[in-house]
């Protein structure tokens, strides 16, 4: 998640923070940085592995915002835009072995193509684009888009920077999986190491076999000028959905409350709420994050020229 301020006091350092103010058993950190001046970008990175089902991840980041460490700068400001999006986290185990066919390549983020410790990948998407494009052209030239023929492009990338990079932190979202304290000193040793350590893929079970255990919600009350509603993000994102719009999300015919809980906690855009213990969606208020299509409701492709409207995300 993520929002763009023009604040009153320029920033003059990079903020990065690992865990905090995420609990112990949850995945991921903090950032703000500066885009000009007086114009900073700051944001909430969490894992969708997280156990405790009634974590809110929009409040988290509202909650963090009031912090003297991000509130000195943010104060008498104002907030322009606000976005959310699910980036692959996988790492080098979770890059597909072939991502290239008849016709088609595949690069950046679709291809898992993200440092996770560093959470980077806008400069592996340029790397395998221009790998990309040499190759296209090359077989364009030739007239023959075969798999065969843009086989070149797997062989650009793994020969590159990028499976390098990614091998050398191929554990590093792995070891969290033990928690935060365990996490944070495998992947200390992961660094010192150079990726060698532990010498083995670690073992994990699969996403779908960690138990949400539930706790009592918070209750959080935006002020609407330091933290906001998941509504107002939404309006701030750009929002160019109309309201009749026909639902693209696919559920199951019978939601259980505690999974109508759990989506509409996870969503950062309130699309979805639990109304007379059912769950109901609305679908104008995507965003496009996708993250309810890693782990329930399904995202298909919807009405052309809807939703977010990002300037500067």
């Amino acid at each position: 998640m993520k929002e763009i301020w023009e604040t009153k006091r320029p920033l003059e350092a990079v903020i990065h923070t690992l865990g905090w103010p995420l609990p112990s058993t949850a995945f991921g950190g903090t950032f703000m940085y500066p885009l000009e001046p007086n114009v900073v970008a700051l944001g909430l990175v969490v894992g969708l592995d997280y156990g405790d089902a009634a974590l809110d991840v929009h409040e988290v980041f509202q909650r963090m915002k009031l912090h003297p460490l991000f509130r000195q700068y943010l104060e008498g400001g104002e907030m322009v835009e606000w976005g959310a999006k699910t980036i692959p986290e996988g790492g080098y185990y979770s890059v597909p072995s072939r991502r290239s066919g008849d016709g088609l390549v595949i690069l950046g983020d679709s291809a898992g193509f993200v440092d996770v410790p560093s959470l980077k990948g806008i400069h592996y998407a340029i790397q395998s684009g221009i790998f990309a494009a040499r190759v296209i052209f090359q077989a364009l030239e030739a007239g023959e888009a075969t798999g065969a023929r843009l086989a070149e492009y797997d062989r650009l990338v793994n020969a590159s920077f990028i499976m390098r990079d990614l091998y050398r932190t191929r554990n590093m979202r792995l070891a969290f999986k033990a928690g935060f304290y365990a996490g944070g000193l495998k992947a200390g040793l992961m660094t010192l190491t150079g990726g060698r350590f532990p010498g083995r893929r670690i073992a994990m079970e699969p996403d779908a076999a960690i138990a949400r255990r539930p706790s009592a919600p918070s209750s959080f009350l935006p002020d609407g000028k330091l933290t906001f509603s998941k509504v107002d993000g939404v309006f701030k994102s750009g929002n160019a959905t109309r309201d009749t719009i026909p639902t693209h999300l696919v559920l199951g015919s019978d939601v259980p409350a505690a999974a109508a809980e759990f989506y509409a906690r996870m969503c950062p855009a309130g699309v979805y709420e639990v109304a007379g213990g059912t769950l109901r969606v609305n679908a104008p208020n995507c965003v496009d994050c996708k993250a309810t299509d890693v782990l329930g409701p399904r995202w298909t492709p919807r009405e052309g020229g809807s939703g977010p409207r990002y300037k500067r995300m």
